[in-house]
């Protein structure tokens, strides 16, 4: 590989970053974002509990380089966006999620990497407002 060919590699990979992650993700890569000031910078410090999100994790996790996550929020209207925080992580936003549309049942499934047992937040927001659920789990071989 040549070095015009790195380059352009990596500034596609930072277009695509661009796109995919909000601000406060792309802020997070930069530094170290503890999960607490990464939900104040997406939710604006304005979210509430809702048992319409449901988040579903493992209770113990046996590899922590792949645990499995599902967010639910069919039971919301108007989704926009989904995250996932990963408390314990050193970078704790985990993936976000946009819908093109409102009408779009929001669902997202996958699998993230976790150091060690965790508090794990899922975040929607709604056309009114953010709402979050929380879980925990815990791992008992790490991945991060």
């Amino acid at each position: 590989m040549n070095r015009r060919a790195a380059i352009k590699m990596l500034m596609g990979g930072a277009v695509a970053l661009s796109g995919i992650l909000p601000l406060s993700a792309i802020a997070n890569f930069m530094g170290n974002l503890k999960a607490d000031d990464a939900i104040s910078k997406i939710t604006g410090g304005k979210h509430t509990a809702s048992a319409d999100l449901k988040l579903k994790t493992p209770k113990l996790a046996e590899n922590g380089s792949q645990v499995p996550v599902t967010v639910d929020a069919t039971a919301l209207t108007g989704v926009k966006s989904v995250f996932l925080i990963v408390h314990e992580n050193l970078k704790p936003v985990a993936m976000r999620v946009d819908f093109e549309s409102a009408d779009v049942a929001a669902f997202a499934s996958f699998r993230v990497k976790m150091g060690k047992p965790t508090k794990v937040t899922a975040i929607a927001h709604t056309a009114n407002g953010f709402v979050t659920a929380n879980g925990i789990t815990k791992v008992t071989k790490g991945g991060c």
